[in-house]
């Protein structure tokens, strides 16, 4: 079972691996009671609660087999509603087991209840998460005339970001290429955008980034890259030994 947004991954993992057992558990249920074995079957299961303002609760719980509709729990008089010949069998066999029934009614009532209420404060935190954008412009050369400019901008939340590009201050709506924002392994966002500009105007052109994780809009340029430390150190100990390299050759 696999989370589809982010904030559901707080959800503890015994959860999510105790429903993913119980599904195993139920297919070969099925399977034994409809006399089927081997070959591929399929079992599903929607099932959902809510909880009201007035604090009345009310859940559903349907379970489809291969493909099709199989059995609906009526939770208010406690049976279950047959919607294929083959579900005959299942539905009785359920309810004369009183407790199983009894299982369900609770755990639609009062467990689904439980985790509504966690997974909302879980997503209520991530919803107050604001994780501000970081950014930075390269650059490729295409020829002596042509280059294009790339802006950067990830690990930002939430997705919402406004990224332009600005030559003298004025947006760039049509030259600049602009990519989707896309998801992050982490559950923070990323976003690119690229323009195709004259070298000689370079320094004409800045990335604006506008997001609520922001004060004030991020305005970027691309800079030169500074040598490191360790590559200045690398250069003179390589002149050096060049130096002495040539000397020696002088002296023999």
């Amino acid at each position: 079972m696999e989370p589809l947004v982010p904030w559901i991954q707080e959800a503890e993992k015994e959860r999510l691996q105790a429903l993913e057992w119980v599904f195993g558990i139920g297919l070969e249920k099925l399977s034994n009671l409809s006399h089927q074995t081997g070959g591929l079957h399929s079992w599903q299961v929607m099932w959902g609660c809510e909880l009201r303002e007035d604090g009345s609760k009310r859940g559903f719980l349907h379970y489809g087999y291969n493909g099709m509709d199989f059995l609906k729990f009526d939770e208010e008089i406690l049976r279950w509603v047959a919607a294929h010949p083959q579900a005959e069998k299942v539905k009785e066999k359920w309810e004369d087991h009183l407790e199983w029934t009894q299982g369900r009614k609770i755990y639609l009532e009062e467990t689904c209840i439980e985790w509504l209420q966690t997974y909302q404060s879980y997503r209520r935190g991530t919803l107050e998460k604001r994780e501000p954008p970081v950014g930075k412009v390269t650059h490729k050369a295409i020829n002596d005339r042509l280059e294009v400019l790339i802006c950067q901008a990830f690990g930002f939340y939430p997705k919402e970001i406004r990224a332009t590009w600005r030559r003298d201050r004025e947006v760039c709506k049509y030259e600049a290429f602009h990519r989707n924002v896309a998801p992050n392994s982490d559950g923070t966002y990323y976003v690119w955008l690229s323009i195709k500009i004259d070298p000689k105007e370079r320094d004409r052109f800045r990335c604006h980034l506008e997001h609520e994780g922001l004060q004030e809009p991020l305005v970027l340029a691309w800079e030169e890259e500074r040598a490191t430390g360790w590559e200045i150190l690398i250069g003179i100990v390589a002149a050096v030994i060049l130096g002495a390299g040539i000397l020696f050759l002088i002296s023999k």
